[in-house]
């Protein structure tokens, strides 16, 4: 039974090249069988891919953001790497991008050991949580990369070639759809793999690949679960004491021993905060024509911070300036150092409710369920509705993606909502990013596998 021969591959070649000496440590690929096959190996396999699978890095926080026209940063040693995604002058050694790869190939990799090793008679709930992770570890790369070198196996070949769009997208869905078949509506554990997190990824799959009728028809069966429900408070929807709340399916789980580093490079260092809360000079801001897009009293509008009161007692105004903060996550009171506790959510019931709304509206025009839909969101944040008779297909598709705008605001929704909508490359050059072209829609293949892998071919462009 081998271990990963394919993750990541350029750290493989590096440690299996190096010269001999007396101080050279042997490399084994190998694990004991007996380890793998017993339950305390299995279940060490499927923590290390929940953990990875939990991104609490830059790379999955920021480059939807800064991409999208979202937010955008400034000072800090970090100004290096969120540069190029706000211009558009990314290449294939950005350090995300190999970030990314590698730590959900890692997920892969202990996956497919479990699943060689696992008894479908009596580990079925384990199988189906390892699928689900390996499921929504291929969705995002997918999301990123586009389509990719499938790894099912641990015996398959280093050197695999990209499959297909259709071959890529039909392996997610054929793990979240298996996974959900034996998962549970409900853990006992917070933060565990459940149906109704396998079938939203799936969903969401749908939604992005446009496959409208699907997404209506699986939107609605998370619906049925009765599992979930919008909380009430938009404004206190992300507070630290309210995490596990039932509109969550998926988050970002974090705590300030495992924590985030997303508030730690959110505020200046002159922001009113705790001893025991580390800033760092990096700060990300929003744009004024976004937060001026909101309704003056849509309270989704009030976690954005538009000018606040110094440590020196000085009194600082952000919007006019393009200096807003994002707010959504809050100063963590048990913090470590910059190590933040706050979850931060990747998929919840709104999303479902609005993804349906679109699917409806793809495949019938305005109608009175996608409009019922949006409203069950709106009216938490806002008291003005929609109405039916205002909106032809057109212009209820963009009503869509406003509101999605709106509601999901800072958890990285955004640019694959603007590559959806086909408006991704437009809106960078509309805000002046005259580097953007069609073939940054996907970010290309880190330099290091392709110099790794001899079969592994560029994304267009690159």
């Amino acid at each position: 039974m081998k271990i990963s021969k394919y993750i990541p591959l350029a750290l493989l070649i590096f440690a299996t090249s190096s010269c001999d000496s007396l101080l050279q440590e042997d490399l084994y690929s190998e694990l004991d069988d007996n380890y793998a096959n017993s339950p305390e190996g299995l279940q060490s396999l499927l923590t290390s891919a929940y953990g990875n699978a939990q991104l609490r890095n830059y790379e999955y926080f920021f480059t939807s953001g800064m991409t999208s026209g979202e937010n955008w940063n400034e000072y800090g040693a970090i100004e290096a790497n969120f540069t190029p995604l706000c211009n558009f002058t990314w290449d294939s050694n950005h350090p995300y991008f190999s970030g990314i790869w590698t730590r959900l190939y890692s997920v892969i990799r202990d996956v497919n050991i479990i699943l060689q090793n696992a008894d479908p008679a009596n580990d079925a709930q384990l199988i189906a949580e390892a699928k689900f992770l390996r499921g929504i570890s291929y969705y995002w790369l997918h999301d990123w990369f586009g389509r990719l070198p499938l790894y099912k196996s641990p015996d398959d070949d280093y050197y695999q070639s990209r499959v297909t769009e259709e071959e890529t997208v039909a392996f997610i869905e054929q793990d979240l759809l298996e996974a959900a078949e034996i998962l549970p509506v409900k853990q006992s554990v917070y933060g565990k793999a459940t149906k109704g997190a396998a079938w939203s990824f799936l969903a969401k799959l749908y939604l992005n690949t446009k496959r409208w009728q699907e997404c209506a028809d699986l939107t609605n069966e998370i619906i049925e679960l009765q599992e979930y429900s919008l909380f009430s408070d938009y404004t206190k929807l992300f507070l630290i004491e309210n995490e596990g709340n039932a509109e969550l399916i998926w988050t970002i789980q974090s705590t300030p021993q495992l924590g985030n580093p997303f508030v730690a490079n959110t505020f200046p260092t002159d922001y009113p905060h705790l001893p025991n809360q580390t800033i760092y000079a990096s700060q990300v801001y929003l744009f004024d024509d976004f937060v001026n897009s909101f309704a003056a009293n849509d309270k989704r509008r009030e976690l954005i911070i538009t000018s606040y009161t110094n440590t020196n007692g000085v009194f600082v105004q952000l919007l006019g300036n393009n200096r807003s903060y994002p707010g959504k996550y809050e100063f963590d009171k048990d913090a470590i150092g910059a190590s933040y506790g706050n979850d931060v959510p990747v998929l919840r019931y709104a999303d479902v409710l609005i993804s349906r709304a679109e699917a409806l509206n793809e495949l019938n025009g305005p109608n009175a369920e996608s409009i019922a839909l949006l409203n069950q969101v709106r009216q938490r944040a806002l008291p003005e509705l929609l109405q039916l008779g205002d909106f032809s297909k057109e212009t209820l598709r963009e009503q869509i993606f406003k509101e999605r705008t709106w509601e999901f605001w800072y958890e990285q929704a955004r640019r694959s909502d603007q590559v959806r909508q086909g408006t991704f490359i437009a809106d960078a050059n509309r805000r002046g990013k005259t580097a953007a072209k069609a073939h940054h829609i996907l970010f290309p293949i880190p330099q290091t596998e392709i110099d790794a892998n001899p079969n592994l071919e560029q994304n267009d462009g690159y």
